[in-house]
């Protein structure tokens, strides 16, 4: 036997009919007895509980959000859903999943967009075309069939389930409201019913933000309690069954509670979350929420949250909705991504991408749409697509004009390329490496792209297009150059490439190219208008200041290719080639070849002291030479060496090779900085003026026996004749070659003395070397000596030196001079280590010992005795020396007395 099935109450739909005129059903809200029954007494065998009813809240028995939330299902997922509750019919009836009617056309209101009616339309496809017409969720609609007629499970439905399916319009003290009778008029009406609860105009007594004393059940013995209602949501099904259940009905799960017991919003929450998770959905808090409402929350076109908020580490947090994404970034207001721009958003990974987090809203432009990111901007064009430009593109198409430049559009996202990236616009492409982009306009893409772009062997741009003179643009890529004219382009590539970038391109010497490269017998060579650069096994170098030396010696067929750069600078310039090196200069193009090839390469070339050649290479004698601006090679049969100018100025006018000093015996060496030239006969040599001298004949023997640059340095004179001879200065001596005499040289401390008292003007020459005498070392010169003991050199000259000659010299008592002579008064001093000397007008004389201590005790020559008359003589008793003024007196006993 079946239950009886329980409708609404008659005068409830009285009640509604007396509103028609508002276009509303009735405002008094009255239990159905689906409150009071659970229907079927067994619970379907479809319902497998689950729902937890200690987390019902009667305040909030649904959200906002999942209530309005009309995409949650399709009519293939409903169709499905409904199957899956009942495997087959009993004979004879019709099951929800397989119920159709025919439905009819609905016009729009502000609660629901109307229906455009069809033959023959199944349920689920009914439930579906409603939901999304008044903006109720499709699963709240077959949670309602479910609760107030059992018809989603319901194995064997009547004809009476279906004309009130959602007890829309059937009071329990009247009959249904035939208006509303059917099932499609029970579908569109209800949920039509919900959209004007949800509004909250024309009903108020569960007006969300209050709190109401909701009954348990009909019989208001069974008490109240008071509820706060949260949302406007949970108002409708207050609305719809006023009661709340009581804590029997919550612990009986399906079943049936105590007599106070009310069971429909239990019911509800329990099939809507057993069969559709929470009720609850998701959560729009803070910003999000702000910017959620303020576009009408879940009834606004972005729609209800379809995940829970996500958070970013504290620097930000988004939501996705049905039609659009809310991003709030720490501290700034949120703004909504929608539509294209939100499905390119997504593909580039949102917030982690280089695009960063919206600043602003889409923002409409002639054309499309934009929406700006902390990184950059996506353009959504006209006809739908939409693509993101990111750092360092997105400034380029800003300095470029963007969209309204001449580049316009993007037409595709950034790409992967070899080296780097690429985007292509409307107007071009932009190609980034690194943290720089650039932009080809299409004319230059379209040759790009034929040449196999940036996966082919020219690499990625690095420049855009610029002028290259003579109406010629040009491109710079990381390993090519490509020049344009209005005819054709020319590329400059590997291996040429590297070389003519080091020469500045057309600004350099080189200037533009003539020509593609072209293949050499063992390599090849690309033409440009100053010059050409050849590429061989020995790599690739640039021929241009030495292009005329090439054509005049023949070319890379006789001279062979290129082995490294030009060398020099403003018009003197060398160049290695395979046999040969090429100069040029202010002698014209000249060829150097052989052993002088490689001395030159060796010393640099003309970037080196020797400049370029100045003439061809010559014989002379055995030997070869060639000039250069700087100085000169030679090559004899066993020397090769490369001689300076300051050189070979001085062995020229020596009579070069077949000259007094001949060829040299070995290369310019330098010794403690001397630069030096031997020859078998004497010397060129140059310190630090860097001025050349020769050092030759007896002088140079002399020098070399004195110790050579070693002990007297470089020479700062050439030799010089005079009446007594030849001499020759250095830098710490001097060699002297007199008429008379033996040759000589004076060095070191000797030198200084002798430069002091005012060398040969004063002295004469040397006459004779530096040798021990006695304690000390004497040189003879040819008006005195310089006596050198402990390093100290003092010279004896004049008639002191004929003085301290007739009182035995260095050998005698007054053995080595310990000072400078000195003038005191009319006469001169000379302090030795055994006396003094004194010279003046009045005698020659020496003092020594006790007599000479006593003499300067008492003030010497400008003293009391004045100057000595005569040596100190001896009677044997006693010893005395005569002054002018008086005579000291020794005695044996030591007595010394002055008469």
């Amino acid at each position: 036997m079946r239950p009886i099935r329980h409708f609404r109450s008659r005068w409830f739909a009285a009640l509604a009919a007396a509103l028609t005129v508002a276009g509303l059903i009735a405002a008094v809200p009255v239990a159905s007895s689906a409150e009071t029954s659970t229907s079927h007494a067994v619970l379907p065998s479809a319902i497998r509980p689950a729902a937890d009813l200690s987390q019902f809240h009667a305040g909030n028995i649904i959200s906002d959000a999942v209530f309005t939330n009309s995409a949650t299902m399709t009519a293939a997922q409903v169709q499905s859903f409904l199957q899956s509750k009942v495997s087959s019919c009993r004979s004879g009836y019709t099951c929800l999943k397989d119920f159709r009617q025919d439905t009819p056309n609905k016009g729009a209101d502000r609660y629901c967009n109307g229906y455009s009616g069809s033959g023959g339309e199944l349920a689920s496809t009914i439930i579906v075309k409603v939901a999304q017409s008044c903006g109720i969720n499709p699963q709240v609609l077959v949670v309602m069939l479910q609760k107030e007629q059992g018809l989603v499970t319901d194995t064997w439905p009547v004809g009476g389930q279906y004309a009130a399916a959602m007890g829309q319009a059937c009071p329990d003290t009247a009959p249904c409201d035939p208006s509303y009778a059917g099932f499609f008029a029970q579908v569109y009406g209800g949920a039509r019913q919900m959209k004007i609860y949800l509004e909250g105009v024309y009903f108020t007594w569960y007006a969300p933000g209050r709190t109401w004393n909701i009954l348990y059940n009909p019989n208001t013995g069974c008490g109240s309690s008071p509820v706060y209602i949260e949302n406007a949501a949970t108002s409708a099904l207050y609305y719809y069954t006023p009661y709340q259940p009581n804590a029997a009905a919550l612990a009986a799960g399906y079943g049936i509670g105590d007599s106070c017991s009310a069971y429909g919003n239990r019911n509800f929450y329990n099939y809507f979350t057993d069969w559709f998770g929470s009720t609850q959905g998701f959560a729009v808090v803070g910003s999000i929420y702000d910017t959620w409402a303020a576009n009408g929350g879940g009834s606004g076109w972005i729609g209800n949250p379809t995940s829970a908020m996500r958070g970013y580490g504290g620097a930000g947090w988004s939501q996705t909705f049905t039609n659009a994404d809310i991003y709030v970034q720490a501290g700034q207001p949120g703004y909504i991504v929608s539509g294209p721009i939100r499905t390119e958003y997504t593909y580039v990974a949102g917030v982690a991408s280089g695009l960063g987090w919206p600043t602003s809203n889409r923002v409409p432009v002639n054309g499309g749409a934009y929406q700006n990111f902390t990184g950059g901007r996506i353009y959504e064009r006209s006809d739908g697509r939409a693509y993101a430009i990111a750092a360092p593109m997105f400034a380029l198409h800003e300095s470029v004009g963007n969209i309204f430049g001449a580049y316009g559009w993007p037409s595709s996202r950034a790409y992967v390329v070899t080296g780097g990236a690429a985007q292509n616009f409307d107007g071009g492409t932009f190609y980034q490496s690194g943290n720089s982009a650039v932009a080809l306009p299409s004319t230059w893409v379209g040759w790009y792209n034929t040449v196999g772009g940036p996966n082919a062997g020219y690499g990625l741009p690095v420049s855009g297009v610029t002028a290259a003179g003579s109406g010629q643009t040009k491109v710079l890529l990381s390993k090519a150059v490509a020049y344009r004219t209005t005819t054709s382009v020319t590329v400059v590539s590997a291996p040429m490439f590297a070389p003519y970038a080091a020469q500045s391109y057309e600004s350099g010497p080189l200037g533009r190219p003539l020509g593609a490269a072209a293949s050499l017998n063992g390599g090849s060579s690309q033409a440009f208008e100053h010059g050409t650069i050849f590429a061989s096994a020995f790599g690739a170098y640039a021929v241009s200041a030495l292009s005329s030396a090439l054509t005049t010696a023949g070319g890379v067929g006789v001279v062979g290719f290129p082995r490294e750069d030009a060398k020099g600078s403003g018009t003197t310039f060398s160049q290695r080639f395979d046999t040969v090196t090429l100069t040029t200069g202010k002698g014209g193009a000249q060829i150097v070849r052989g052993a002088i090839r490689n001395a030159y390469d060796g010393a640099g070339g003309a970037a080196g002291s020797l400049g370029a050649a100045t003439g061809p290479e010559r014989a002379v004698g055995n030997g070869f030479v060639q000039d250069f601006d700087g100085g000169r090679i030679i090559c004899t049969p066993s020397v090769l060496a490369v001689i300076p100018a300051s050189m070979t100025t001085v062995w020229d006018s020596l009579g070069g090779p077949t000259g007094r000093l001949g060829w040299p015996i070995s290369a310019p060496l330098t010794t403690n900085g001397v630069r030096q030239l031997p020859f078998a006969s004497g010397m060129i040599a140059s310190g630090t003026s860097g001025t050349a001298y020769p050092i030759i004949g007896l002088t140079y023997s002399t020098f070399r026996i004195a110790g050579g640059t070693d002990v007297l340095g470089a020479p700062t004179a050439a030799e010089a004749e005079s009446a007594a001879g030849f001499q020759q200065t250095f830098e710490r001596g001097a060699v002297f070659v007199p008429r008379i005499g033996q040759a000589s040289a004076v060095a070191n401390a000797e030198y200084t003395e002798y430069m002091r008292v005012g060398g040969p003007s004063a002295m004469g020459f040397a006459i004779g070397p530096s040798a021990p005498l006695g304690s000390g070392k004497m040189q003879p010169f040819q008006s005195g000596t310089i006596g050198t003991k402990n390093g100290a050199a003092f010279a004896v000259r004049g008639t002191t030196a004929t003085t301290f000659a007739n009182n035995g010299g260095y050998t005698g008592p007054l053995g080595y001079p310990v000072g400078v002579e000195t003038k005191v008064s009319t006469g001169y001093v000379q302090a030795f280590e055994g006396g003094q000397t004194y010279v003046s007008p009045y005698a020659l004389a020496v003092t020594r010992g006790v007599l000479g201590r006593e003499y300067a005790i008492r003030g010497g020559p400008t003293g009391a005795l004045g100057w000595p008359l005569a040596n100190e003589t001896s009677d044997g008793l006693t010893w005395q020396q005569r002054f002018q003024n008086g005579t000291i007196v020794l005695y044996r006993d030591g007595t010394v007395v002055v008469r």
